[in-house]
């Protein structure tokens, strides 16, 4: 994952178990979610005998911040082993937890590690039916699962969706915003497409304008690096586009294809952490952005 990223719970044991599912095998993981039945103390544990508790708390913090976040959250997910152990033997049958596995996103306390292993000796000394007579707590990052982080990461994941946008949407925006549609008809009318043709075409633009924009407003919430580097990409070629596409360059909506085309390419190497879902609505909808704001203009065909 980015280092920059500040992760949700969520989307830490999320990341965590895909981890874990891959090193592990994804039928040897179990999850043991907490909505319903209450939460145990674990996320997931192996037929294997590990098990999971994934944290992230809210950063900035520093580092005396982040062990006192740390050594709580450990220390009161570990009681939950003597204080639900009904619960816990029913829901581990024969296993035998021997490795308790914290994982978070930075680790960087000496003394997280000597509050593991005190509490490590306390876990062992309760005798509990389902704890290993070896049972130990290991703090950790992703790095223990280095391989697999590797390999999670060269996969494009989605990290944010594309909601289609509804339909009656597009026509309140289009209602509510006449002069912008009515620019972008009469410049579609110098390609020398039917009226028809041009309200289609402007239809799917503004459809595309606000799947780019809603998702761009999520991207900036959860991931602010990443929005600043695809926001960045567009601005760029906005700045060139009277360059590289003077007027009577594009006359056809090909040559309108080709501009987008340009885009995409433009914000996979930018941002390359967007999947292509994300990076071909966002270059379409910055089409339709350019040809409301007048960026983007087309020469009159010599037979419109």
């Amino acid at each position: 994952m980015l280092e920059t990223h500040h992760y949700s719970g969520d989307e830490w044991e999320q990341y965590c178990l895909l981890l874990a599912r891959r090193y592990y095998g994804a039928d040897q993981v179990q999850e043991v979610p907490a909505r319903h039945g209450g939460d145990l103390g674990i996320e997931a544990f192996t037929f294997c005998g590990r098990a999971f508790q994934c944290y992230a708390p809210i950063e900035p913090l520093s580092t005396s911040e982040r062990y006192d976040k740390h050594r709580d959250k450990l220390s009161t997910d570990l009681r939950k082993l003597s204080t639900k152990q009904k619960d816990l033997h029913q829901l581990l049958g024969d296993v035998k937890i021997a490795n308790y596995i914290f994982l978070v996103p930075i680790f960087d306390s000496a003394q997280l590690v000597k509050h593991a292993s005190v509490k490590s000796e306390e876990v062992r000394s309760k005798n509990l039916p389902f704890i290993a007579d070896d049972f130990k707590v290991t703090v950790a990052t992703d790095n223990i699962y280095a391989k697999e982080r590797s390999e999670v990461l060269e996969r494009l994941t989605t990290l944010v969706e594309i909601v289609p946008t509804p339909p009656g949407d597009v026509d309140n925006w289009m209602d509510g915003n006449s002069q912008l549609a009515e620019t972008v008809l009469e410049k579609l009318a110098k390609l020398n497409l039917s009226l028809a043709s041009r309200r289609a075409y402007l239809e799917q633009l503004v459809n595309q304008f606000l799947d780019s924009e809603n998702a761009l407003t999520r991207l900036r919430e959860k991931y602010p690096d990443q929005w600043e580097a695809a926001t960045g990409a567009r601005v760029r070629k906005e700045r060139k586009l009277v360059l590289e596409y003077p007027p009577g360059s594009a006359n056809s909506a090909a040559d309108v294809t080709t501009i987008a085309k340009s885009l995409k390419e433009e914000l996979a190497r930018q941002a390359p952490a967007l999947d292509d879902s994300f990076v071909d609505a966002m270059s379409w909808g910055s089409i339709a952005d350019w040809l409301m704001r007048c960026p983007l203009d087309f020469e009159t065909s010599e037979s419109a």
